[in-house]
C-alpha cells in the first residue's frame, strides 16, 4: 500500500494551501455553543463544504442546535461513521488572544483562531481526506456517514436523544472522530476511550444574609460548612472517599496495562510543565498516564462565598456555593454515583444542602485489541512514519458512549492537534503538520477500510 500512500500524501501536500484557506473560512464563523452566537450559521456553511464534495447532507434541528449528517458511497452492508463538533469554546478573555480569535493567522507553522484544533481543524481534516480519496481513487466503495453536532463545548445534551430518534440512520460498523492531541513528543496518537462524567452544584445556606464577621463567634458560617463537606469527599493522595465509590470499577485488562506502561513517559517534565510540586498516588501508584486511563476522580471545579473583591471586607457568607465534577470509568454510571454521594451527604450531615445535577456522559472504552484498533494504527504508522502511542482512555469526558454503548460499535480517536494546542484557552491553534497528516491518514484509512472489508475491486487495486 506504500505507493497509495506515497500518492496520497503527494496530494495533500499539491492541494494543502486551499484546504487551510477553507478552513480558515470555517473558523472565522463563530459558532459558540454556550452563547448560541453563529451557531446555525457555522452549520449551513459546513453543510455547503459538505455537499460541494458530493455528500448527501442534511442539517437536523434538535432541542438545542442542529446536527449535520452527510453520507456517501454505497450501502454494502459496511459503513464509517466520522464524528465530529463544529461548535466551539467562547472565545474570553479576549485581552489575551494575540490575533482575534475569528480572525484566522499563520505563525510558526500554526493556524491560530477560536476552533482551529477544537475541532473545525481536526473534523474538516476528514472531509478533505474523503476529497483526497474521491481524486485518487474515486467513489468510496462503501458507505461513509458524518455526524457532525454542535453541542459538545456544552455536554452534548442532545446529541444522544438525536441519534436514538435516528438510529438507524446513525447504525455503522466504526466510529472514527479526532479530537484532543496526539503525543507530548509529536508521536502520532491513538485514544480509545473517555471517561463519564456526573457534574454537581452544591449550595449551602446558613444565613438569611451576610452579616459582619464579628458575629462568627456565634452564627455559623456557610464556607466553614461547605469546606468540611468538601473535605469529606477526597483525600489529598486522590483517593475518594464516597463509599461505595469503586464498588463498580472495571479492572483495567493486561493489554490495557502493557499499553498504558508503554506510553513515553516523564514525570518531571510533566511537573514541570504544570508548575506542579508532585503527582497523585491514587490507589495503585503515581503513574501520570495509570491515573488518567483508569482511575476515577471528584473535582472541585470552583468555589464562590463571602467577598473575594479588592481590598477587605470582613464579612460572615450566609450561602456558599461549589461546582464539583465526578470524572467515572467503565463500569461506573452519573445514575448510581450520584445515589452514593446523596448517601454520602446523608450520613455526614449535610442532607439539607441543595444539590443540582446535570445530566452526565457514561463512560466508554473500545478494547486495544479491537480488529479496527489494529488496522488504524497500521494505517497511521505507514502515513506517520512512526507507530502511534495508545491510550486505552484519557481524563477528558465526551459522546463516545453514544457509539459504543448505544450504537454498539467500536470508537477510535485519531487525533491531529499538537499537545500545545491551548484549546478551551486564549491563543488556540492547529499545527500545520499534524492537520497535513490527518488528511492523509482520513483518506488511507478509507482505502484500508475498502481493502479490509473485500471491497476493492481488482482495477482498485
Amino acid at each position: 500500500m506504500s505507493q497509495e500512500i506515497d500518492a496520497i500524501k503527494k496530494s495533500v501536500r499539491r492541494n494543502k494551501g486551499r484546504y487551510i484557506q477553507e478552513l480558515g473560512e470555517l473558523v472565522r464563523q463563530p459558532s459558540v455553543s454556550t452563547t448560541g452566537e453563529g451557531v446555525s450559521r457555522c452549520a449551513e456553511l459546513l453543510a455547503s463544504y459538505m455537499r460541494a464534495l458530493g455528500i448527501s447532507t442534511h442539517i437536523y434541528p434538535t432541542a438545542g442546535h442542529p446536527v449535520v449528517f452527510g453520507e456517501t458511497g454505497p450501502d454494502v452492508g459496511k459503513t464509517l461513521l466520522v464524528y465530529g463538533h463544529y461548535d466551539v469554546q467562547p472565545p474570553d478573555p479576549l485581552d489575551e488572544w494575540q490575533s482575534p480569535p475569528f480572525e484566522p493567522q499563520i505563525r510558526n507553522g500554526k493556524l491560530y483562531g477560536r476552533g482551529t484544533s477544537d475541532n473545525k481543524g481536526q473534523l474538516f481534516a476528514h472531509l478533505k481526506g474523503l476529497e483526497v480519496y474521491k481524486e485518487l481513487f474515486g467513489e468510496p466503495p462503501f458507505k461513509i456517514k458524518y455526524i457532525f453536532e454542535g453541542e459538545e463545548e456544552i455536554g452534548s445534551p442532545h446529541f444522544e436523544p438525536f441519534v436514538v430518534e435516528h438510529k438507524e440512520l446513525c447504525e455503522g460498523s466504526v466510529a472514527i472522530f479526532s479530537d484532543s492531541h496526539y503525543h507530548e513528543s509529536g508521536r502520532p496518537a491513538l485514544i480509545l476511550g473517555l471517561k463519564g462524567m456526573l457534574y454537581l452544584e452544591l449550595t449551602v445556606r446558613e444565613l438569611a444574609a451576610d452579616c459582619h464577621s464579628m458575629k462568627a463567634a456565634a452564627l455559623p458560617s456557610a464556607a466553614w460548612r461547605l469546606v468540611t463537606l468538601l473535605s469529606t469527599l477526597k483525600g489529598e493522595d486522590g483517593v475518594v472517599k464516597i463509599e461505595g465509590f469503586y464498588d463498580r470499577v472495571r479492572p483495567p485488562l493486561p493489554e490495557e496495562i502493557e499499553a498504558v506502561e508503554s506510553i513515553p513517559y516523564d514525570p518531571e517534565a510533566i511537573l514541570k510543565a504544570h508548575g506542579a510540586k508532585k503527582l497523585l498516588v491514587n490507589r495503585s501508584g503515581t503513574n501520570y498516564y495509570h491515573n488518567m486511563a483508569f482511575e476515577p476522580t471528584c473535582n472541585i471545579a470552583g468555589i464562590v462565598s463571602g467577598y473575594t473583591g479588592k481590598g477587605s471586607k470582613t464579612v460572615l457568607p450566609a450561602e456558599a456555593r461549589a461546582k464539583i465534577d465526578i470524572r467515572l470509568v467503565p463500569d461506573q454510571t452519573p445514575g448510581d454515583i450520584l445515589e452514593k454521594f446523596l448517601d454520602h451527604l446523608k450520613k455526614h450531615g449535610f442532607d439539607d444542602v441543595e444539590v443540582r445535577h446535570e445530566q452526565g456522559f457514561l463512560p466508554s472504552r473500545t478494547p486495544v485489541t479491537d480488529p479496527y484498533v489494529t488496522l488504524t494504527r497500521a494505517v497511521i504508522t505507514e502515513v506517520w512514519g512512526q507507530e502511534p502511542v495508545i491510550h486505552p482512555g484519557i481524563g477528558g469526558a465526551g459522546p463516545n458512549y453514544v457509539f459504543t454503548d448505544r450504537l454498539r460499535v467500536p470508537c477510535i480517536v485519531v487525533p491531529f492537534a499538537a499537545a500545545d494546542q491551548a484549546n478551551h484557552a486564549p491563543n488556540e491553534s492547529l499545527d500545520l503538520r499534524g492537520f497535513e497528516m490527518g488528511v492523509a491518514t482520513s483518506a488511507a484509512v478509507i482505502r484500508k477500510l475498502g481493502a479490509y472489508w473485500g471491497l476493492l475491486s481488482d482495477g482498485q487495486g
